[in-house]
């Protein structure tokens, strides 16, 4: 997982900055969004946001 890649190109939110958000207790996609701003512009990250959650939950 390429932690620079952007995931919001709306905001620019990174990969990174999602895992940031989850390590710091960030547990659903709404409170990513809340404290990243991904996804609160255009929508059409939510997704893929979503799918990264998932991921970094079953790790």
């Amino acid at each position: 997982m390429n932690e620079d890649e952007i995931i919001c190109s709306c905001i620019g939110t990174t990969v990174r900055d999602i895992m940031d958000a989850v390590k710091n207790g960030a547990k659903t996609v709404e409170d990513i969004s809340a404290v990243t701003q991904a996804g609160t512009v255009c929508g059409a990250c939510l997704g893929e946001i979503e799918t990264l959650l998932e991921k970094l939950k079953n790790k």
